[in-house]
């Protein structure tokens, strides 16, 4: 599997914002909303930073979309109980060790909180 080209990752920060806009988030608001630093988001949006793993489930969680629509604008916006594999694996080669660590840190901590 290929990695994201830069107009990839252009198109797919657009859909990001679009959906952020439509539901009336500035971006103050929304990094509120995903834990994450103004600065960072400003980052993805403008796309000069490629948005970590578990940064990039956060978004796609608040914004109510699929990974898949997010990263390859596929028709099923809403997100699907099962994650598309191609989408894991793309997402999965453009990570490093430490996020990935960190991404499963953040899945066992949700998962914990989805059960209590």
């Amino acid at each position: 599997m290929k990695r994201l080209t830069e107009v990839q990752i252009k198109e797919m920060t657009a859909r990001i914002k679009a959906r952020r806009v439509a539901l009336g988030f500035t971006q103050e608001s929304f990094c509120e909303a995903i834990d994450l630093s103004a600065s960072s988001y400003t980052k993805i949006e403008n796309a000069f930073q490629k948005p970590a793993l578990d940064t990039l489930i956060r978004i796609a969680k608040r914004l109510d979309l699929s990974l898949d629509y997010i990263v390859f604008g596929s028709e099923e916006r809403k997100p699907s109980k099962a994650l598309d594999t191609d989408v894991l694996k793309v997402l999965l080669e453009s990570t490093d060790a430490d996020t990935l660590l960190s991404a499963s840190t953040f899945l066992a901590k949700a998962a914990k909180i989805k059960k209590s």
